[in-house]
């Protein structure tokens, strides 16, 4: 099924509703039952229909696209950039998704490990 921006829009609203599934500090988060239960949720509050597995598939593909567009807001703030310099992205549902995802889901820096 093909989903519409509206359709989106209101699948990040329960998403976001749903914090056991997508931030791993709550308590419930490695509880199968209740992830289980939140996904549940949302598929059955969806206007349209589609199973978790179609889900989950979705939200994989937005987190993807976030991830890359947060690395990349978070590697145009280099010491010495200015604001004019920062990425910002055009993406509909980024700042959605950076309203409550912004602390759990942060790019990591890479370290070097080589010794030297």
């Amino acid at each position: 099924m093909e989903w519409s921006n509206d359709l989106i829009l209101e699948f990040l609203e329960l998403y976001e509703q749903e914090p056991c599934i997508w931030n791993p500090k709550h308590p419930q988060h490695k509880i199968r039952n209740s992830v289980n239960d939140s996904w549940n949720n949302i598929s059955k509050n969806l206007s349209q229909k589609y199973t978790i597995c179609e889900l989950k598939k979705k939200k994989d593909s937005l987190m993807a696209t976030y991830r890359k567009l947060a690395n990349r807001v978070k590697s145009s703030k280099k010491t010495g950039s200015g604001s004019e310099d920062i990425f910002k992205p055009d993406w509909f549902v980024y700042e959605i998704m950076a309203r409550f995802l912004h602390g759990v889901c942060q790019p990591h820096t890479t370290k070097n490990s080589e010794v030297k």
